[in-house]
């Protein structure tokens, strides 16, 4: 593989390995507009000229999108969907009031799968805040299944004597 040169704040940066400089272009850590070079080439030309190490070839996830994506700017960044469903279920178990339990249990295993999956995941990966939501409503509902629950064994417990 060959070894890269790219340009930093600090300076020129390298030699590092190709599979390197694609792990930090993917972090965002190096931007299309950043020069690189390698032994061969004539001139630093900026990433985004450089066929070889365009973006789109990093990954299959990694196609043109908006930069409001959250991940590298220009380009998409997938979206676990354990977190959607996660905040889906959460979101249904505080409307349906009699099913707080029910729906809250998936909402809060799903949660935890996702930020497990978002933090052990080699690409960027979105959804991060859909997990926390799912999560957070989850748990409400389990509480409010329980405060109801205990609430009627109270009530019929101190209703006969």
């Amino acid at each position: 593989m060959s070894q890269w040169y790219y340009g930093s704040s600090a300076g020129q940066t390298g030699p590092v390995e190709e599979h390197e400089l694609r792990t930090l272009i993917a972090s965002g850590g190096v931007g299309p507009e950043t020069l690189v070079w390698r032994d061969g080439m004539k001139d630093w030309l900026p990433l985004q000229s450089v066929p070889e190490l365009q973006v789109n070839a990093i990954s299959p996830y990694q196609t043109q999108m908006s930069a409001a994506s959250g991940g590298v700017p220009g380009y998409y960044m997938p979206t676990s969907g354990l977190a959607i469903a996660s905040m889906v279920c959460g979101i249904v178990c505080i409307l349906l009031c009699v099913y707080h339990g029910l729906l809250g249990l998936p909402a809060v295993i799903c949660g935890h799968l996702a930020l497990s999956q978002i933090n052990s995941s080699p690409l960027p990966m979105g959804g991060r805040g859909m997990a926390i939501a799912g999560l957070v409503l989850g748990y409400l509902g389990i509480t409010a299944s329980v405060g109801f629950i205990a609430f009627f064994v109270f009530a019929i417990s101190s209703a006969h004597p």
